[in-house]
């Protein structure tokens, strides 16, 4: 149950409401160029089809699940993601659901891109800024939460031209769910620099969500560190999460 409250909550991080009037719009301010830029490459390389290596760690109270994964589109749905470290038969039980709910997940072939950025930014307004970074902020809407519980902060690297972090980060608690509450949500994507006219590829994933379901307290932190990204070919007839 826990685990369907946190997968509920991330597919509902994609409506955003718009920014107040009074406010000036991320795609009005001096960076926009810059930020129109990331979203248009994004969209570019969003057709293609990558492999990749993620550490991953979940901790819930006194249970984890670490481990070393492959992930890659050309295999069959529920067969893209193979277990590197440590041999998948030696995963206690614990370890072979949080395994099973990530190969349960749908994939559409780019999850180390920027999801939706151009939407996100349509919504946006501009927060603060240093000589380094700008920050633009999104109120999130969804059916399942009420309004103003969820906001998306955007922030751009100004020096490299390209959106370095987004958070998502809860203002209040709210009901997923009848029977589950989310007093406190934090979910960070780090990105690299592009390079050699690349995307911006994500390298690392943070989130914490407190909360309750079952009427039973819970606490989830999860990090994912990702590397080894190839770009692949998927044929038609393969599987690549679509």
């Amino acid at each position: 149950m826990r685990r369907a409250v946190r997968r509920a909550v991330i597919l509902f991080l994609f409506v955003f409401a718009a920014a107040p009037a009074q406010a000036e719009k991320a795609l009005d301010h001096a960076s926009a160029p810059m930020l129109r830029a990331a979203a248009e490459q994004a969209a570019v390389f969003a057709e293609r089809h990558y492999a990749f290596t993620v550490d991953h760690q979940t901790i819930e109270g006194d249970k984890q699940f670490i481990a070393k994964l492959r992930f890659d589109p050309r295999h069959e749905d529920g067969a893209q993601w193979t277990v590197l470290e440590p041999a998948e038969d030696d995963l206690d039980k614990g370890a072979k659901k949080a395994l099973k709910a990530l190969r349960d997940m749908e994939h559409d072939g780019h999850p180390l891109l920027y999801d939706k950025l151009d939407e996100m930014l349509a919504q946006a307004e501009f927060a603060r800024e240093t000589d380094a970074e700008a920050v633009f902020v999104a109120q999130v809407e969804g059916e399942d939460f009420p309004e103003d519980a969820l906001e998306v902060f955007i922030t751009l690297d100004k020096a490299g031209g390209y959106v370095s972090r987004i958070d998502v980060k809860s203002k209040k608690a709210f009901k997923p769910m009848p029977i589950a509450k989310i007093e406190h949500l934090v979910q960070t994507q780090f990105f690299a620099a592009p390079h050699d006219n690349g995307p911006a590829f994500l390298t690392r994933t943070e989130s914490l969500v407190e909360g309750s379901a079952m009427f039973k307290d819970f606490k989830s932190e999860t990090m994912q560190v990702f590397s080894e990204i190839e770009m692949v070919e998927v044929e038609d007839g393969e599987s690549a999460g679509e």
